[in-house]
Formats: C-alpha cells, structure tokens, sequence
C-alpha cells in the first residue's frame, strides 16, 4: 500500500529534536521519501492521502519483555504452566493482537512454555495471525533455582545447557532467554547468582557464536553483576544492582530492560488482591530497591529499553506498553527518553534496527499516529488515531 501523510509533527525514534510539520510518503510497506513544505496530493493520485495536522507520528511501539501464552492477572502464571499448549496458542494470538491495537508494532517473547512463542512468531511473519514482529525466545532455560515452574527447563551442567540452547535455536527461537539469579529465599534474592563468572561466560560465548543475543533474568546482585561480566546482552528487571555493576553495564553496553510497571502494578494491586501484609511490605521493599537501582543505571549511563513483564509477571497484563513509559517518565527519565527506550533502542536490543525502530526513508512503515503531544504529555501515547506496520493500517 502508498500512503502519503501530510502535516505531521515528527518524533523520529533517535532522540532527535521533532519536526512541527513534515510529510512521509510510503511505498509497498517502506518509507520513500520524508520532506518538509506543502504537498499536493494530486500529485500522489495513487496514494492514501492523510492529512495529519495536530497529530504526531512516532514509530511503532516495541515492548522487549512479553510472555504472550500468559495472559496475566492475580493468576495468570500459575495458569500459564497448567494449560494444555493449545489453550496457550490461542490465549498467545489473542494477546499478540491485543498488543499490536495499542500501538505495539515488534516485541520480544522472553518465554514461553513448550516454545508456543515461536509458533506465535511464526504464524505472525506468516501473515497468518496479527500480532507485533515478534523474537521469541521459547521455553526459559535455567541452572536451579531462578524459577519453580515445572515448564522451565532445568539443566545441571554446562553440556546440558548448550543442548537446550541448540535445540531452542533449532526450533527457530531469535535470542535466548536464562536465569542469572536465584529466588530460594528472599535473604538470597539479593545476595546468589545461578551460575559463577566462569559458566556465565561460558554460556554467554556460547550463544553469541551462534550470532544471537542473550537476556537473564536478574534479580540479586551477584548472579547480575556474573552475567554483566560475560557480556550478557540485557539484563531483565535489575531489582538489585550496584553502582560497580551500574558502570560495567554502561561500559559494556548492556541494555536493562527494567519492568518498572510491573512491580509498580503489583503493588498497587496487593490491596485489592488482600496479599498479607508482609507480603506488601516485602513488595515495597523490593519496589524500593528497583528504583534505585534504576537510578543508578540512569546516573551511570545504561541504557534502557521499554518491556513491561506482561503475562509473565502476576498481575501484568498485555497491552500496557505506555504504562511503562509513563512510569519511566515518573522514575525520571524525559518523555523522549522513554520513545527513544521504546523505538529506537529496543530495535537495538532485538537486532532490527536496519528494518525499523525508527523513522527513516528505506525503514518499514511501522509507525503510529497520536493525538496529542507525548513531548509535553507522555500519556498522549494512548490516544491512538492509527496503527500501521510494513505500511498497511492495522488499526
């Protein structure tokens, strides 16, 4: 489809000053052409004139944390591990459709069980099912200890480790997904990593020989700073990190990719969920810790990519991509720090910054249009007036 938008303001994903009015043509799913001054759409006879004055044109939304076969809710991961995997796939193409309505146009799948994610993105490429671009990493991959569930692969040795990890890549997964800290007991959140500096870096090599990013999921302070050490490529949540892991990560450029809505979400919803009270207290405790952590990253010059934990983590729920840029926005970031986190940066982290992930004659068409500012308002985000991915308008 040609599609020619007139009188746009423009955010262009790289954090660049935006343009008050400019004019974006595109040609079979690809921008041609981006120019400033008047237009007649005469001239374009065979393209979809939109006329965008007042509304501004992002490009697409990436959310870089998803589990789509969990559909969130007070329940959802314990759901997740019970379902037969057809419910899953069904339950997986609903919330990848759900996501693409609310201006999420490409996300990472950061686990799965039984590797539902990669049929999703599969079916997805395919055209047969809407849904973001999706890089699914399938089942997670632990050493003991991260993750009780018992439709997580455990392994015991670095050989079993690099089976699982074939046979993920095998299946068709674009990243792999571990876990670099334990949740034995809330003492040794903060204090155990799963797999000591040398088998990180062991696992680490390993995938990247195979040209493929590694995210962990990180919630202590050794198994963090183990993987930063490796060369690990995102760290997942970062509830507990130091001001030394901080600067490694910066340097290294390790992307955290923080969830801040979920934990943020939890505990907001403990009242309603009448958690114990120690419950709520430990969840404020470790709300606590992730803001400074946060902060830390953010002094140290990390950077950050937007995922929100939905479906994986109770009780965030699909759909809730600007969520998490409104409270990075409340954590400290600006409002173009947080598109930036969500477009541009994110497509570094996945690996398809060539194709999209920002807005650029030659890029695929995935942008949205809001109406709004979400420089000066960043919950203008969700005044959505249309979706398009490779050009064709999906919403």
């Amino acid at each position: 489809m040609n599609i020619l938008i007139r009188n746009v303001r423009l955010i262009d994903g790289t954090g660049g000053e935006p343009v008050p009015s400019v004019n974006v043509a595109v040609e079979n799913g690809v921008i041609s052409w981006i120019g400033e001054g008047q237009v007649s759409p005469r001239k374009h006879s065979n393209f979809d004139d939109i006329n965008a004055k007042d509304l501004t044109l992002t490009p697409g939304l990436f959310d870089c944390h998803e589990h789509f076969a969990g559909e969130g809710g007070q329940h959802g991961v314990a759901a997740m591990n019970s379902d037969p995997p057809e419910l899953l796939l069904v339950k997986a193409a609903a919330n990848a459709h759900l996501a693409l309505m609310t201006g999420q146009t490409s996300a990472r799948d950061v686990g799965s069980p039984r590797g539902i994610s990669i049929t999703l993105a599969r079916a997805v490429a395919a055209g047969r099912l809407p849904g973001p671009r999706i890089t699914a990493a399938g089942e997670w991959l632990q050493f003991p200890t991260t993750w009780p569930q018992s439709k997580i692969q455990t392994v015991h040795t670095l050989q079993e480790m690099q089976d699982a990890i074939e046979s993920r890549l095998r299946q068709g997964a674009g990243l792999i997904k571990i876990g670099a800290t334990s949740q034995d007991t809330p003492g040794e959140i903060a204090s155990r990593g799963t797999m000591g500096s040398e088998l990180a870096k062991q696992v680490v090599d390993f995938v990247h020989g195979y040209g493929v990013k590694i995210a962990a999921h990180c919630t202590g302070f050794a198994g963090t700073r183990e993987f930063v050490e490796a060369g690990g490529d995102s760290v997942e949540h970062g509830t507990h990190i130091d001001d030394e892991t901080a600067a490694l990560m910066a340097k290294k450029g390790t992307i955290l990719v923080p969830t801040l809505s979920w934990r943020d979400y939890l505990f907001k919803a403990s009242g309603r969920h009448r958690l114990p009270k120690e419950e709520v207290d430990a969840s404020e405790a470790i709300r606590e810790s992730h803001w400074a952590s946060f902060q830390k990253c953010l002094q140290a010059g990390v950077n950050v990519a937007a995922g929100t934990d939905a479906g994986g983590g109770d009780p965030m729920r699909h759909g809730n991509i600007v969520r998490e840029l409104e409270v990075m926005v409340e954590y400290g970031l600006t409002p173009m720090q947080v598109i930036q986190a969500a477009t541009q940066t994110a497509a570094e982290l996945v690996g398809t910054l060539p194709e999209n992930g920002t807005i650029a004659v030659g890029k695929q068409a995935d942008f949205i249009l809001v109406d709004g500012d979400p420089l000066s308002d960043i919950r203008d985000l969700r005044n959505l007036w249309a979706v398009f991915q490779g050009g064709r308008r999906v919403r």
